[in-house]
């Protein structure tokens, strides 16, 4: 394998020029890759992963991620699943038993950072493989890694860790792929999603101003089901949102739903709106259009270059108006037409 970058782009090890020159990616045989991080996050790396899995056909891929983030790992798209405790019973474990865990893992031929933690960096160190990649995010880790690559908050997510494959050889052409074409086939229905919750409270909408927007859509698309989806956790019930426009006849409140019942529920949906939330990225990767309203982040990094989707949110990072949000629904419904 040659890589496949300018020296400014990325960095390269002697180590790692070493290892690569008599490679080819059919001699790679084992695989680690490195994600801590939510559902939302996993949807991200599904490009990466049906990549990974094309570039090196006779790998063995094991994904490590820790136990408060295994809800929703890509299994038809990985081999095995290594777990780090993070908290056992509510404690949060020690050094020595995360190390232990740790060292479980198989020794590859390549690991793939795509986490940058500290407890990343640890695992990719005392997994020991015989190359490790991963992000100079700090610049003092590069020199942990025998290859590393920067990441941007301006570029999509799951563009950006495709780059570590790119700087391996390879190549891709057309839009990102996620692999659910088949697992989650379209059956499309006329309704109009939308989800108030996410990862933490100030990511949130205002609950008031969700209701106001559903209640103004449900009166401009009378055709269309507009379905609030409730969520796992107790605070996602979403009653507040639903109590005020609860006597619209097209206007649902639906109950908590297994993964595989809400990825399909997406796929057959015509619109999601949302906050920035892991169910946003798992309607993107159905290829269901939505509309991500932003205000504690930019939206960059989760904002697909494509019409089907928009993100609404204000250079200050004040929360949207329902005015703003309203008008962005009504010309992407526009578009969809």
């Amino acid at each position: 394998m040659k890589l496949n970058f300018r020296p400014k782009a990325a960095f390269a090890s002697k180590k790692a020029l070493k290892y690569l020159q008599d490679k080819n990616p059919v001699d790679i045989k084992q695989v680690v890759v490195i994600r801590h991080a939510a559902i939302g996050d996993f949807m991200n790396i599904r490009p990466f992963l049906l990549g990974l899995k094309s570039f090196f056909p006779n790998a063995k891929v094991t994904l490590s991620t820790i136990n408060t983030y295994a809800y929703g790992t890509p299994d038809d798209l990985i081999d095995v699943v290594h777990i780090i405790d993070r908290t056992v019973n509510g404690k949060k474990t020690s050094a020595f038993q995360r190390l232990k865990q740790i060292r479980q893992l198989p020794k590859a031929d390549i690991l793939f950072d795509l986490t940058d933690s500290s407890l990343s960096l640890l695992t990719a160190i005392f997994s020991k493989p015989k190359l490790k990649i991963g992000y100079s995010y700090r610049p003092s880790r590069r020199f942990f890694y025998d290859i590393s690559t920067l990441r941007s908050d301006f570029v999509l997510e799951a563009d950006s860790v495709l780059h570590m494959l790119y700087m391996l050889g390879y190549s891709r052409h057309g839009d990102l792929e996620y692999g659910y074409d088949k697992l989650y086939p379209k059956k499309p229905a006329k309704q109009i999603v939308y989800f108030a919750g996410a990862s933490m409270k100030n990511k949130c909408w205002s609950e008031d101003k969700f209701s106001a927007l559903i209640g103004q859509l449900s009166d401009q698309y009378p055709d269309y089901k507009h379905v609030i989806l409730q969520g796992i956790r107790d605070d996602e019930k979403f009653l507040e949102i639903y109590k005020p426009i609860s006597d619209k006849e097209n206007v649902n409140l639906q109950e908590t739903m297994s993964l595989e019942s809400v990825m399909q529920f997406l796929s057959n949906s015509h619109l999601l709106i949302s906050n920035d939330t892991g169910i946003r990225n798992m309607a993107i990767a159905t290829q269901t259009p939505t509309i991500g309203i932003f205000f504690d982040i930019a939206p960059f990094k989760y904002w697909p270059n494509e019409k089907k989707h928009n993100c609404v949110f204000n250079e200050d990072y004040r929360q949207p108006a329902v005015n703003d949000v309203l008008s962005s629904a009504v010309k992407m419904m526009e578009y969809l037409q």
